[in-house]
């Protein structure tokens, strides 16, 4: 299991697979950071999964 901070806060997820912690993690994009799921372009979607493997290949096994 990994643990991954949140991109746009200090809010925390954990998971088993990167999947579970992204689907973990929707909820809580939909409501403190509608704006990043109402705004963001291909671009950007591109970054914030590029941002988050990277989160999730540093981050240690617990």
């Amino acid at each position: 299991m990994k643990t991954i901070t949140c991109l746009h806060c200090e809010e925390q997820f954990s998971g088993e697979t990167p999947e579970a912690v992204q689907m973990a993690m929707l909820p809580h994009y939909k409501e403190a950071h509608k704006e990043v799921i109402n705004t963001v372009n291909e671009e950007g979607k591109k970054e914030w999964f590029a941002e988050f493997n990277r989160r999730w290949e540093a981050a240690a096994e617990e």
